[in-house]
């Protein structure tokens, strides 16, 4: 199986995680679908530098991430949904609704945040986190722990 092949097959499984993983950029139905279809389109055309077809995940989270970043500094706006607008959203496979931790998040740095959701929300371990965010490992370990003190005070 080529590369292009493989990926196709990893989006169609995990199309709803990666667009969960866009919406907590963006805040917004509209801007994440955009993000994602940008990224896709990036990641086929790029599929050639993808040295180990086992770090699909972590790479395309970064592309999905990168653009995002981009996409938030061409709009120059930051989007909070209030508790009402979260819970009407139809897409999320996941049953976060008991979690008051959106909010909590809500309020962190994206660059804190995007390692929470990385690490507990999308499974990924400190060296893919590291992977997806271009950091250092112990950068994203010192974010990590700032972010849970930084929660913990919310709390």
């Amino acid at each position: 199986m080529n590369k292009a092949n493989m990926f196709e097959k990893y989006i169609t499984e995990n199309i709803d995680a990666a667009y969960r993983f866009a919406y907590t950029y963006t805040k917004n139905k509209e801007d994440a679908e955009d993000i994602l279809n940008e990224s896709v389109i990036k990641a086929l055309r790029s599929i050639h530098t993808l040295r180990d077809p086992e770090k699909i995940k972590p790479w395309f989270y970064r592309i999905i991430s990168n653009t995002a970043l981009t996409h938030l500094k061409r709009q120059q706006k930051i989007v909070y949904l209030s508790d009402e607008e979260m819970e009407s959203l139809d897409v999320v496979t996941d049953d976060y609704s008991q979690l008051d931790l959106q909010s909590l998040l809500d309020v962190l740095d994206p660059k804190y945040k995007s390692i929470l959701v990385l690490r507990f929300f999308e499974d990924m371990t400190i060296p893919e986190v590291a992977d997806v965010l271009g950091i250092n490992e112990n950068t994203v370990k010192t974010r990590l722990y700032k972010a849970l003190n930084l929660l913990k005070v919310e709390l």
